[in-house]
């Protein structure tokens, strides 16, 4: 195995290289992470997630990976290593499936739900229990057969005692004069730990943009869009929310009616003066909403009205999408789906399914200033929704992101 060292917001070995598949056969799960289990025969593919471009497996509904691998020596994770106690280490996966699940030596590690969300998992005292490992996938299709990504990875990520799982931006006030971005983020921290959160907002092509993790403090200041705390982090998930101020912002306009400035938003946790690990989200400034079934682009009426493309009829779509819909100032109308066939008969239990898809769509694309507007939908080959169904999904919807209409 070949691990590639990046330096993103910490440091990151990517697994490259050949993964073994075979299709799975009933209850054939239960067996794929066990170190005993034959693994001769299975077939050797680079496309990890996308078996069904190879001719032998296309017509697999599910199918098994296995990754045996070795740490390398330079990797100051293993048994030998003499790395400080409070450096935590996680398997970071995406873009593998849309549904799934994952081991570690044989130990479950969790669901992979969602082919554009990042699932992580610390493994920290599995990785220093030996050199030698095996990563193990159960990787199956949804309702809807899509196109599978090319860029689908498994990944080794080392960050300080408090790593940040989840972010929300959502521009909610915004002019010439001034700009408010609040921003909502779920740290993972290993114990109590005084932190130190540190954001910035700066123009996408500002050199002082972007972090580095010899260094805790940016060169911005608050006239820049700057925000510091300093929570008081328990062990476990914590939620912090906070506000960001921009003065004078440049706006991002649709095509046709402005250019389209962009920023970086870059969060920065330490503990103890190190930076524990920081995240970039790109985004740019402008508000939206409707009056009189016109569509208003930061209080001016957008050419087109709602006449917005969908941005997939299925689900989520991948960063890049949404990043190049910035750059050419095209509006998207974002789905958000349920597949109405999971509800029971009184559909049960849906309103928490609701503010979870409600919650996903919004830290997932919420700072993309080319959303304008999200629409709840069902997959194809369900049930209808109900209106009382179609209501409990648009109020999750509007809950979790206030800043956009829903259709």
């Amino acid at each position: 195995m070949t691990f590639h060292l990046t330096a993103q917001g910490g440091n990151t070995w990517t697994l490259a290289g050949d993964w073994l598949v075979r299709a799975a056969g009933a209850g054939e799960w239960r067996t794929v992470a066990d170190r005993a289990l034959d693994d001769d025969a299975w077939k050797a593919t680079p496309h990890l997630g996308r078996w069904w471009l190879d001719s032998g497996l296309a017509q697999s509904d599910a199918v098994l990976y296995r990754r045996h691998f070795e740490l390398p020596p330079e990797l100051p994770a293993g048994p030998r290593s003499a790395a400080d106690p409070h450096t935590r280490w996680w398997l970071v996966a995406s873009g593998l499936c849309e549904l799934g699940h994952l081991w570690l030596d044989g130990t479950y590690l969790g669901d992979l739900r969602g082919r554009h969300a990042e699932h992580a998992f610390e493994v920290s005292p599995l990785l220093r229990s030996g050199a030698e490992h095996l990563a193990a996938v159960e990787a199956a299709r949804g309702t809807v057969r899509v196109p599978q990504d090319q860029d689908a990875h498994v990944r080794i990520c080392q960050t300080g005692p408090a790593r940040i799982e989840r972010v929300r931006a959502l521009v909610i006030e915004a002019s010439f004069d001034q700009a408010v971005l609040r921003i909502s983020a779920t740290v993972n921290s290993s114990g109590t730990h005084r932190g130190e959160v540190t954001t910035t907002v700066l123009p996408a092509d500002d050199p002082d943009a972007g972090w580095s993790r010899e260094s805790t403090r940016p060169a911005a200041t608050r006239d820049d869009g700057m925000a510091q705390s300093e929570p008081v982090l328990a062990r476990g998930r914590n939620e912090l929310e906070w506000l960001v101020t921009l003065e004078r912002p440049s706006l991002w306009w649709p095509a046709g009616m402005g250019d389209q400035a962009l920023y970086c938003i870059d969060i920065d946790i330490a503990i103890d003066g190190r930076s524990s690990h920081a995240i970039r989200r790109p985004t740019g400034i402008r508000t939206i909403a409707t009056r009189r079934k016109s569509l208003l682009v930061n209080g001016e009426p957008h050419r087109d009205g709602l006449d917005a493309l969908r941005a997939n009829e299925h689900e989520l779509s991948h960063p890049s999408t949404y990043e190049s819909a910035n750059a050419a100032g095209r509006l998207l109308c974002q789905q958000v789906t349920l597949d109405p066939s999971v509800f029971a008969g009184a559909e049960r239990g849906l309103r928490a399914l609701a503010s979870l898809a409600a919650a996903a769509a919004a830290d997932h694309a919420g700072h993309h200033p080319c959303i304008a507007a999200w629409q709840p939908s069902q997959t194809a080959g369900g049930r209808g929704w109900s209106p009382w169904a179609r209501r409990v999904i648009a109020k999750a919807m509007s809950a979790a992101d206030p800043s956009r209409p829903v259709r």
